[in-house]
């Protein structure tokens, strides 16, 4: 039965009072949506730190993707090959329960292709060109633009005019767009893109960018990815040493080559780095790099024996004051053990990275022998005097 209405004494109907909820039951409401938030606010930090955990430098990336899709504002992501774009985008909105439409635009786009294809009965029958438009990215509320640049200008003027009035316009088939937020992805630049007004108001439908590049490009940093995808402790140093070597000539290696290239080396050996195409920019590198790099090793080596060599030095040559026959023997063998050292380490090339502690060493050593070079071969007259009686 309906509730009987309540009337005021000029006889208008009262309005009927919002039912009375309990202070406990507002509380425990309040109580679960804040429980429901913190929830989502670690699920959001788990499924970023799990994809933390597998690219490296993309911290500032996974920050664009959460507010382009809070906000559902498009973005751009842009820079070079190989850091691992697509994959990235890709891979979010999966954590996220998303299965995007994805779709290459590239110099080859055409409109039927960007459309869902030309609706060919429709054609046949009545000769109007109409699309299937059910098949394209406008039926889709999530979508991921490849190569978003590089298609032809007449198509991105299309995808321009859809954006900006939100529907799609052909005669009169017309569909209303459902797309609500999109990932573009492209080696071009905004200012290298917009070289026409019509191309600019397209980027003005993408106002979130970011240029996805590695802070450095160094020994540091391959190695880090290297352990990221092979495992800590476990990545031979003589690849992430190679890779700063080409980034000091003038070569970067995309992070996508540097991971094939340490593949390619771990099974075949390093006689196969010359054939990886980057690589063979400048193959020269790959030779002086192994050198180097063994020569840096045995530089160490030496700098850390170095250091004892000097230590044992000096307590000998006390001893050797004494003009003991032994102990004169002993002082001359350190000796001519600091001069081989020294030796060695002059002929050797180090990294760039050891250039300044390579000069302090041979400093060291050369100082120790110039200092005692007069008490040296005092010594060896004492020693053969010694030896002769």
């Amino acid at each position: 039965m309906p509730a009987a209405t309540i009337l005021k004494k000029d006889g208008t109907p009262r309005k009927a009072r919002a039912p009375r909820v309990k202070k406990e039951k507002v509380e425990e409401v309040k109580e679960k949506k804040s429980r429901l938030s913190k929830a989502e606010i670690t699920s959001e930090v788990e499924d970023s730190n799990s994809l933390l955990d597998k690219y490296v430098f993309m911290d500032k990336s996974l920050s664009l993707l959460e507010i382009g899709l809070k906000t559902e504002t498009n973005i751009v992501l842009y820079g070079p090959g190989g850091h691992g774009k697509s994959e990235l985008a890709l891979e979010f909105l999966y954590e996220k329960g998303i299965n995007p439409y994805v779709i290459t635009m590239g110099k080859g786009m055409t409109t039927d292709r960007l459309f869902g294809g030309i609706d060919l009965p429709i054609l046949e029958k009545e000769g109007k060109l109409e699309y299937l438009v059910d098949n394209s990215f406008m039926n889709h509320e999530y979508v991921i633009f490849e190569e978003l640049m590089d298609a032809p200008d007449y198509i991105l003027e299309q995808l321009k005019d859809i954006l900006s009035s939100g529907y799609f316009r052909n005669g009169t088939q017309v569909y209303k767009l459902k797309t609500r937020f999109i990932i573009g992805n492209t080696n071009k630049t905004r200012e290298e893109f917009s070289t026409n007004d019509s191309l600019k108001a397209l980027m003005e439908r993408f106002p979130l960018e970011l240029n996805v590049i590695w802070p450095n490009y160094n020994e540091i940093s391959y190695n880090t990815l290297l352990e990221r995808r092979f495992g800590e402790g476990r990545v031979d140093p003589i690849i992430p040493f190679i890779l700063d070597e080409f980034v000091k000539n003038g070569v970067t290696i995309s992070p996508r080559i540097a991971l094939k290239a340490y593949e390619i080396y771990e099974t075949c050996g390093p006689d196969s780095l010359p054939f990886i195409a980057d690589f063979a920019k400048k193959p020269e590198l790959i030779t002086s790099g192994l050198k180097k790099f063994k020569a840096s090793n045995t530089f160490r080596e030496i700098a850390e024996s170095s250091k004892n060599l000097i230590k044992e030095f000096a307590t000998i040559r006390e001893v050797a004051s004494t003009n003991n026959t032994a102990s004169l023997g002993n002082y001359i063998d350190k000796y001519n053990e600091i001069e081989k050292a020294l030796k060695t380490i002059k002929g050797l090339t180090v990294s760039d990275s050891l250039s300044v502690t390579h000069a302090a060493v041979i400093k060291s050593l050369n100082d120790t022998t110039t200092t005692y070079r007069g008490t040296y071969q005092k010594c060896i007259e004492e020693y053969n005097k010694a030896q002769s009686v």
